[in-house]
C-alpha cells in the first residue's frame, strides 16, 4: 500500500459539456501528473452489439459504472492522482459513486453548460447520440452539491482549468463527496 493516496478531481457534467477537454488541459497545467479516467473509454470496451441495443446497455450499465468508479478509486488508492470524467445522469448513480471513493480526497466539479451550447456541440461533433444532452441537462446536477462549479458556455477552458487548479491547491479539504455520503445521496 502506498504511503499516500492520490488526489481525485471528479468532473461531472452532461455529454458535450467539455469535461474531456478540461481533463486534458488539467493534465497539461497541473504541476504533478494526473491520469485521466473517462467513462467513455469504459463504455467503448463493450461490444458494439451492446452499445447499439438500448435494453442491453441498460442491463450492463450498473456493473460497468460500479467497475468504473471502483477502478478510478483504486488508481487513487495506489497513490496516483486521477481526473475522473463522467456523467452522473441518474440520481441512483450518485450514492454508489461517492461510496466507491470513501477515504479519498475528491474535488467534485460541476461542469455546466447551457442547453443551447450542449445541443450545438452535440450536432457539431457528430459522434453523439442526438437528444442525449437534453436528456442529461436537468438530471446530471440534481444532487446539487459540489466543491466548485465551472460553466464552459460562459468561461474559456483556460479559466475553468485555472479555477479548478486553484481549488485543488487551496489547502481547503474538499467536502462535497463527504456531504453526499452523510445525506445518503
Amino acid at each position: 500500500m502506498p504511503e499516500k493516496t492520490g488526489r481525485v478531481i471528479y468532473l461531472n457534467g452532461a455529454s458535450s459539456s467539455g469535461k474531456t477537454t478540461i481533463a486534458k488541459e488539467l493534465q497539461k497545467a497541473a504541476p504533478e501528473p494526473y491520469l485521466h479516467a473517462s467513462i467513455d473509454a469504459f463504455l467503448h470496451q463493450l461490444p458494439a452489439l451492446v452499445l447499439e441495443d438500448h435494453a442491453a446497455l441498460a442491463r450492463e450499465l450498473p456493473r460497468l459504472l460500479a467497475g468504473f468508479n471502483s477502478s478510478s478509486a483504486a488508481i487513487a488508492r495506489a497513490g496516483n492522482n486521477v481526473i475522473v470524467d463522467t456523467v452522473l445522469q441518474e440520481p441512483s448513480w450518485v450514492a454508489p459513486c461517492v461510496m466507491a471513493f470513501e477515504g479519498l480526497e475528491v474535488l467534485f466539479v460541476a461542469v455546466r453548460c447551457s442547453l443551447e451550447a450542449l445541443e450545438s456541440r452535440e450536432i457539431e461533433r457528430g459522434n453523439r447520440q442526438r437528444g442525449m444532452a437534453r436528456y442529461q441537462y436537468d438530471r446530471v446536477h440534481l444532487h446539487g452539491i459540489y466543491d466548485i462549479e465551472v460553466d464552459t458556455s460562459t468561461m474559456p477552458v483556460g479559466t475553468c482549468v485555472s479555477r479548478i487548479l486553484e481549488a485543488a491547491r487551496s489547502g481547503k479539504a474538499p467536502s462535497a463527496f463527504r456531504t453526499l455520503r452523510a445525506v445518503g445521496n
